[in-house]
C-alpha cells in the first residue's frame, strides 16, 4: 500500500489495503500516488463508514477508462436506449477490471423503490438521465445536466455548461447529478437529497485531468455504514486530493466491482443497500494491463 501521512487520528491496519480509522478524517494523499491503480478500503467507527477508493492514473498507457450501456436497446421502442443489467455482468461482458455504477436513470413502468423490492431489475427498458457517450458515439443527450468526459487524449474533465455539446475530443461520457467540488471548493446544496446521508458514488479529478478518483461509500446500514451527505462526500474528495468532483447515481445503485488479482474473478466489494446488486443503465469501467492491488 502506498505510504500515507496520518494526522490527528488513531488508525489500525486491518490488512494491506484496509484501514480502520477511529474518529478521524481520511488520510492525506501522498505525493506521487496514482500510478497506475491505487486501492483503499477505509472503515471508520462512531459513526460507521465503509468507504472504497480507487485512484486511476490516466497517463499510464496500460490503463483505459470506458463508459458502457447496460443491455441492448429494446426492439421497436425509441424511448429507451438500453436495458438494465447488473454491473458485474456488464463488467464481465466488456472485460473490465474495475467498474462502478454510472448516471441516474429511468426505467419503464418503475417507481424508485429501495431494498429487496426494487423495480430496477435485469432486462427492463431504461435510459440514463444525462449525457452518455461510448467510444465517441453519443447515445443519450441531455445538456442540462453535468457530466464527466474522458477525451481522446485520455484526460478527464467535468462539464457543467447547460446547452453545451461535447467537442470533437470527447471519447467517453457519463452523466451525473451534481458537481460537488470545483477548483478545490465544495459546492453547497440545500435539498434533502443533498443533506441526508445516502450510499454515494462519486468521481474526482486531479493532476490536470490525469488522475481519476472513484469513491464508493455504503449507506442505509447503521451497523455497517451510514452513508454521506453531498457536503461530506465533497470533503472526502478534497482530502483525497481532488480538484473537481461529480456525484453519480447512488442509493441502491452504488456498487464497486473489482477483479481479484489472484483468482481473476469479478466480485462486488461493497455492500449495496438493496441487499443485492442492482441493475443499472450504464457504468464507468476500467481495464488495466498490470496486476491490480490486492483487496485483502
Amino acid at each position: 500500500m502506498a505510504n500515507k501521512v496520518l494526522r490527528n487520528c488513531v488508525a489500525l491496519l486491518l490488512s494491506a489495503n484496509t484501514l480502520l480509522f477511529l474518529g478521524c478524517s481520511a488520510p492525506e494523499p501522498a505525493t506521487g500516488e496514482c500510478s497506475p491503480i491505487i486501492y483503499q478500503h477505509v472503515v471508520r467507527l462512531n459513526p460507521n463508514y465503509s468507504i472504497f477508493v480507487v485512484k486511476i492514473n490516466l497517463a499510464d498507457p496500460g490503463v483505459s477508462v470506458r463508459v458502457s450501456a447496460a443491455g441492448p436497446p429494446p426492439h421497436g421502442d425509441s424511448v429507451w436506449q438500453t436495458t438494465l443489467l447488473p454491473i458485474s455482468e456488464i463488467a464481465a461482458r466488456d472485460h473490465y477490471d474495475i467498474a462502478i455504477n454510472g448516471d441516474f436513470f429511468d426505467a419503464k413502468a418503475t417507481k424508485d423503490t429501495e431494498g429487496a423490492k426494487t423495480g430496477y431489475i435485469k432486462g427492463k427498458p431504461a435510459a440514463p438521465v444525462g449525457m452518455a457517450m461510448t467510444d465517441g458515439r453519443l447515445w443519450h443527450q441531455n445538456t442540462a445536466r453535468p457530466y464527466l468526459e474522458i477525451t481522446s487524449f485520455n484526460t478527464a474533465k467535468i462539464i457543467d455548461a447547460p446547452g453545451k455539446m461535447p467537442d470533437s475530443a470527447a471519447k467517453q461520457i457519463v452523466g451525473g447529478g451534481q458537481i460537488i467540488l470545483r477548483n478545490g471548493i465544495a459546492i453547497k446544496y440545500q435539498s434533502s437529497f443533498a443533506t441526508d446521508r445516502h450510499p454515494r458514488t462519486a468521481v474526482g479529478i486531479s493532476r490536470g485531468g490525469k488522475c481519476l478518483t472513484l469513491l464508493v461509500v455504503d449507506g442505509r446500514q447503521p451497523s455497517h455504514s451510514i452513508g454521506m451527505s453531498l457536503a461530506e462526500l465533497a470533503n472526502e474528495m478534497i482530502q483525497l486530493g481532488c480538484k473537481d468532483a461529480i456525484n453519480l447515481d447512488g442509493g441502491g445503485s452504488t456498487t464497486l466491482v473489482y477483479r481479484d488479482p489472484v483468482t481473476k474473478q469479478l466480485s462486488v466489494l461493497n455492500s449495496p443497500s438493496d441487499g443485492k446488486e442492482r441493475s443499472v443503465a450504464d457504468v464507468l469501467g476500467v481495464t488495466v494491463d498490470s496486476p491490480l492491488p490486492e483487496t485483502n
